[in-house]
């Protein structure tokens, strides 16, 4: 269950303001009795060297452990981290979510390089070890999800290692919140040389919307939005976002053996 809006006030009063909006977007969607793990996978990739000293990615991250608090009574979320290699990293929790970020980098600086699917499979297999990450092709239940929320700011090296992930995958009980931070190119607007420009220096994000809409797996399992910056969003559209798909994904997953309860 939920942590008390009491406790958070009490041991970290700097989130008591996010909590509330979380819980806010969670009673929206009918979740507010609902129980799971979070996760946050952040990349660590040299091009998010900017989103990580600006303390962008550390706020980040307060957000999503006040959206923790909603759904684990822990008041923690694990968090992961991947660019060449993938890494478990601890959780991030009401005592130490302070300077959390800043703290891991310093043992994990920016890599060069990003690889989707060998951080997918690490998260798999800590969450359910039996399988150790590999092939999957009848259901696995849990009495309680795992949330991921996964946050890029480009392509992945292997495309076809992380469609294999996502698809596996599918059959447990893990559901993929992909964001990616950056101009969309499909949000350019304008035509002619400058239009044209504009698209030169916006992302392409057409990978991680080739996951949101895969075909071949057993539950749809991931969803996929993309914010320009993700300190000028509004706290409560982020959270209403991170709660788009997630509900109807648990009402399915019940259904198709993978949630017990």
């Amino acid at each position: 269950m939920a942590i008390s809006l009491e406790k958070i006030q009490k041991e970290a009063p700097k989130l008591i303001d996010l909590a509330k909006k979380a819980d806010a977007s969670v009673k929206k969607v009918n979740l507010s009795k609902h129980q799971a793990k979070v996760a946050l996978c952040l990349d660590i990739s040299g091009s998010m060297s900017s989103l990580y000293s600006s303390g962008k990615i550390q706020r980040l991250a307060e957000k999503i452990l006040a959206l923790g608090c909603q759904f684990d009574d822990d008041g923690a979320i694990d968090i992961f981290l991947f660019g060449a290699n993938a890494h478990s990293v601890g959780s991030m929790n009401l005592s130490n979510f302070n300077n959390f970020i800043a703290n891991v980098q310093e043992k994990h600086p920016l890599e060069g390089g990003t690889y989707y699917g060998k951080v997918l499979k690490k998260i798999r297999s800590f969450y359910f070890p039996s399988g150790k990450g590999e092939s999957q092709d009848s259901p696995v239940t849990s009495s309680q999800p795992v949330y991921v929320m996964f946050v890029t700011d480009g392509a992945t090296a292997d495309e076809a290692e992380t469609e294999k992930q996502i698809k596996w995958s599918s059959f447990e009980p893990i559901f993929w919140q992909f964001v990616a931070i950056g101009k969309s190119r499909k949000d350019v607007r304008g035509e002619g040389f400058f239009g044209w420009l504009a698209k030169t220096f916006a992302s392409d994000f057409t990978f991680l919307e080739k996951l949101d809409d895969m075909s071949d797996r057993y539950i749809d399992n991931a969803n996929f939005f993309s914010v320009e910056d993700p300190e000028t969003i509004a706290d409560e559209k982020l959270y209403d976002l991170m709660m788009a798909e997630y509900p109807q994904w648990v009402k399915l997953a019940k259904t198709k053996s993978l949630l017990s309860t």
